[in-house]
């Protein structure tokens, strides 16, 4: 015996549609909702590497401005170290009033001067040496002239002192107890000569010298 279907063939295809429909609506309401989910998930994630790049950025911000105040104070330092090596080259390395204290010592009750002279000048060995030969001058720390003002060739102080003395013999006494002075060498007489003076015969003379604040060292 047949089954007789009694509903229309139009029915049965616009309830296939129906459903055909339902599905893709409901595929397509979890696809948005996943999306909306990742993208809640991702903005999430992008606001943090936002921070943390802005967090690095700041960091590279600072560490660039102490490295800037770093060379800053680096170049001000080796100014100011500059400046120094210029002052102490132009700068006598013996106090004027120790070079004096010492010559008032060492000059006796019978001798007068009536000239006492402190110049600066270059070390003449020193300009005679080659580079080849690698002469140094030992005068405390290294320098390194820096402009035109200050010398190239490392200087000394002559000492020159001229007077009367009341015998021949004291002008020669003066003589040796300068060269046996720690203070000076190259002692030299320039002149010795008799003169008379208020009446009474003295000996008139020149002496030079040098400070002996430097050592070459070859």
């Amino acid at each position: 015996m047949k089954e007789i279907d009694f509903i229309p063939e139009w029915y049965k295809a616009d309830q296939v549609r129906k459903r055909r429909y339902a599905r893709q609506y409901t595929i397509i309401a979890v696809t948005f909702a996943v999306m909306m989910v990742w993208s809640f998930v991702v903005g999430g994630h992008v606001k943090h590497v936002s921070a943390d790049v802005e967090g690095i950025q700041a960091a590279f911000d600072k560490g660039r401005d102490k490295v800037y105040q770093t060379q800053l104070l680096q170049s001000e330092i080796a100014e100011m170290k500059q400046k120094a090596d210029v002052f102490d080259t132009i700068t006598s390395r013996t106090k004027t009033t120790a070079i004096l204290g010492e010559l008032a010592y060492l000059v006796q009750e019978n001798i007068v001067l009536n000239r006492l002279s402190l110049t600066n000048e270059p070390i003449e060995e020193f300009k005679k040496e080659t580079p080849v030969s690698g002469a140094v001058v030992q005068i405390g720390a290294s320098k390194e002239p820096q402009n035109t003002v200050v010398p190239e060739t490392p200087s000394r102080v002559k000492v020159t002192i001229s007077g009367i003395a009341a015998r021949p013999a004291d002008a020669a006494a003066l003589i040796a107890a300068l060269e046996q002075a720690d203070y000076f060498q190259q002692v030299a007489l320039i002149f010795s000569r008799p003169k008379e003076f208020m009446k009474k015969d003295v000996t008139e003379f020149e002496i030079c010298c040098y400070v002996a604040d430097y050592r070459i060292q070859k």
